[in-house]
């Protein structure tokens, strides 16, 4: 929850958040950054061989880190590029409600 609260997802639609995490978050990151890289090979496109849903959900977790400027493995940095390039995230992205 802390990751959640410190990086909601404007900070990828509207504007980083300049605090930095704090120890809560922190913790949370790299527990999220330690169980992703444990998933997401060296190279890999998706987690499972095949894109599946958990492969958009994983992207969009790491991108509250990776679009606000924290540290993110090269890898996994990869991972999100490649998840957010998909037509159907970029449709749902410029969706307008």
């Amino acid at each position: 929850m802390a990751l959640r609260e410190e990086r909601p997802t404007t900070v990828i639609f509207k504007a980083p958040e300049p605090k930095p995490l704090s120890e809560a978050g922190r913790a949370a990151a790299d527990k999220l950054i330690r169980v992703a890289s444990s998933l997401v090979g060296e190279g890999a496109d998706n987690l499972f061989g095949n894109w599946c849903i958990a492969d958009t959900e994983l992207a969009l977790t790491l991108n509250r880190l990776a679009a606000n400027g924290d540290a993110v493995p090269d890898n996994l940095a990869r991972y999100v590029k490649v998840q957010w390039a998909r037509p159907s995230v970029q449709a749902w992205v410029k969706h307008e409600a």
